[in-house]
């Protein structure tokens, strides 16, 4: 009994031996924390700010289109009317279409910026990996669980922030 017990503990053991040094991160935190996911995203607003104010003061410039229109309608010539209403459509069609301009420069340049702090983290994790001793480095999206113990996100941060 002793025997098979000694066997089946050197097993176990090689097993644990044999899975090495590990660690998991919490990319989440990385991709919102980090000190070069802060600098794209503020990027993103000194590049499109402007914009999204000029979309956000259409609006509004819009709305007073429409709200005069409608209090003043009663009175104006059909001449009037279809003017108002000829410039109220000409800059929804204006709208609509710098919106929609807005928003597909706005996902072009945070996937290319995303790609870029991806790469950053990804080569931060590795030479921590490598100085550290690791053998695992798992992200948090593909661990069922992991102990607190083996959760390196607060060393890889501040890796980043170097």
């Amino acid at each position: 009994m002793k025997l098979t017990t000694f066997i089946l503990l050197a097993v176990l053991s090689f097993n644990l031996n044999a899975a090495g040094k590990s660690a998991f991160i919490n990319s989440k935190v990385l991709l919102e924390q980090s000190p070069q996911a802060i600098a794209a995203n503020t990027e993103l607003q000194q590049q499109f700010g402007e914009r999204e104010q000029s979309l956000r003061e259409l609006a509004q410039s819009i709305q007073e289109m429409e709200k005069t229109y409608k209090s003043d309608s009663a009175v104006m010539s059909d001449e009037q009317k279809k003017k108002a209403e000829d410039n109220i459509i000409q800059n929804k069609r204006r709208f609509q279409f710098e919106q929609q301009s807005l928003k597909e420069d706005l996902q072009t340049k945070q996937r290319e910026l995303l790609q870029q702090v991806q790469v950053s983290i990804k080569s931060v994790i590795q030479a921590y990996g490598k100085e550290q001793g690791y053998d695992f480095i798992f992200t948090d999206s593909s661990i069922a669980y992991a102990s607190d113990a083996v959760n390196i996100t607060d060393e890889i941060l501040e890796e980043l922030k170097k």
